[in-house]
């Protein structure tokens, strides 16, 4: 049977960006207000949680995979406190100044990957994200979105997710 999911971008969505336009070390790593809750409630109603991001750092040499990998360790470290947690994270290391690729956002590989590995039902799967590229991505998925502005609450975008309450 197919499961469920609420796809987040990170940056933005997920941690405050707002000083810092790449976040990869976790010392500048803060949650956006009430995300904890927000996961917390969507964990709870039976959907997978998938982060999908675009992390073009890595392309540029300013970061690398393993400094992505330890703010995902540190999300998911704060996260525990509000009995929250993310399935999955699915990131991609380019970026288009400097090579093309078939995963970054606005395509839809991310999406796809996450569907396969999780068995995940996109036509009942929700997609929270804080620009236009975010929103592209999901309607090429076939996946409902919901635009935020950047660094603020996304509880009133998931009290319009079925059965999250």
């Amino acid at each position: 049977m197919k499961t469920r999911a609420v796809f987040f971008d990170r940056d933005g969505v997920i941690n405050n960006n707002a000083n810092h336009y790449y976040v990869f070390r976790p010392a500048d790593l803060e949650l956006n207000p009430d995300i904890g809750e927000c996961i917390h409630k969507i964990n709870e109603a039976g959907y997978k949680v998938i982060v999908i991001s675009n992390q073009g750092g890595i392309s540029k040499g300013i970061y690398d995979s393993i400094d992505v990998e330890t703010v995902h360790a540190e999300i998911q470290r704060q996260l525990q406190h509000y009995n929250a947690k993310i399935d999955d994270f699915f990131y991609c290391p380019h970026h288009d100044k400097i090579e093309q690729c078939l995963c970054r956002k606005p395509n839809t590989l991310l999406i796809e990957k996450a569907a396969a590995v999780h068995n995940i039902d996109l036509a009942s799967s929700f997609l929270i994200g804080d620009s236009h590229r975010d929103i592209e991505t999901g309607e090429r998925a076939g996946i409902k979105s919901f635009k935020l502005e950047a660094n603020t609450s996304a509880l009133k975008v998931v009290s319009q997710i079925p059965d999250v309450n």
